[in-house]
């Protein structure tokens, strides 16, 4: 009875967790490059550095890419994701993957890679 109780509790546990925020995480390392070098990645509006530039985005949550050089005509990209394929555990085996699509986990930065040639104003 007793081994019983801790399966049945260990289920429980691991329940409360989605696949793919086990095996992929919540965030995810998304890279930014533009030619030239140096434009200021905006985020949905919050500055994240110059290119080139890594950073870890919570999945799920972001939605544009604003590339900004002086002298240059700022460039806007949507940050695209997809469907993560391990999401398809948490909702066959655990949670009918509520958590997963709860924290974002459930999807993937597609691309991983930004990259965007800058124009100087005075091109047309």
């Amino acid at each position: 009875m007793k081994k019983l109780t801790y399966l049945a509790l260990t289920l429980a546990l691991i329940s409360m967790f989605g696949c793919a925020a086990v095996i992929n995480g919540t965030s995810q390392s998304v890279t930014f490059t533009s030619d030239p070098e140096g434009a200021t990645v905006e985020v949905d509006g919050v500055p994240y550095g110059e290119t080139p530039v890594s950073v870890d985005l919570k999945k799920n949550r972001h939605s544009t890419v604003i590339f900004k050089k002086e002298g240059y005509k700022s460039r806007t990209m949507a940050i695209t994701k997809r469907f993560d394929a391990a999401a398809i555990f948490s909702i066959v085996l655990w949670d009918l993957g509520t958590t997963d699509f709860a924290t974002g986990a459930a999807y993937l930065y597609s691309p991983d890679r930004y990259y965007v040639e800058m124009r100087k104003l005075t091109d047309e």
